[in-house]
C-alpha cells in the first residue's frame, strides 16, 4: 500500500517534467548542411513562461575516435567525440520562440566529419533539435 501511495505522490512532478519540453519547429533535413556567415533562426512553440533557458552549440565528430576497447564500464569501450561547445546565451526566454545564430565555425570544424548541434537546458529538463553540418 505505501508503495502505492509513493507512486501516486510522484506522479505530478513526473507530468510536471513532461510538461516543461520545448518544442522545436525547425525541420532541419538529415545530413543538412548550412553555410558558414548565414543566419540559422532556431524556431520552438513559445510558451508563456516567466524561466528563461541556456542555449549552446556543440560541434562533435561524426565518428568518435575509439580511445579504449574496454576501459569503460563493464568493459565497454570508450570513444572520444571531440565535442566542444560555445554558449549562445543563457537567459533565453520561453516566450521569444526564436533564436538568430550568424554560424560560425568552432575551431575551423566543417564538412562531414563534424556535426553541429544546438542545445536547450534549463532548471528541469532540455531539449535539442536535430544536428547539422557546415560547408567546408
Amino acid at each position: 500500500m505505501a508503495k502505492s501511495i509513493m507512486k501516486f505522490l510522484a506522479l505530478p512532478a513526473l507530468l510536471a517534467g513532461a510538461a516543461q519540453a520545448l518544442t522545436f519547429t525547425n525541420n532541419i533535413p538529415v545530413d543538412s548542411y548550412y553555410k558558414v556567415g548565414s543566419e540559422f533562426t532556431l524556431e520552438w512553440l513559445p510558451e508563456t513562461r516567466t524561466d528563461s533557458f541556456r542555449l549552446e552549440v556543440s560541434s562533435f565528430l561524426a565518428e568518435p575516435i575509439l580511445v579504449s576497447p574496454s576501459g569503460g564500464p563493464l568493459g565497454s569501450p570508450i570513444y572520444d567525440y571531440k565535442s566542444q561547445t560555445i554558449l549562445l546565451d543563457d537567459a533565453v526566454k520561453f516566450t521569444d520562440g526564436s533564436y538568430t545564430w550568424v554560424i560560425e565555425k568552432i575551431d575551423g570544424r566543417t564538412g562531414g566529419d563534424w556535426f553541429y548541434g544546438f542545445s536547450a537546458s534549463w532548471e528541469y529538463g532540455g531539449s535539442s533539435p536535430r544536428s547539422f553540418h557546415l560547408e567546408a
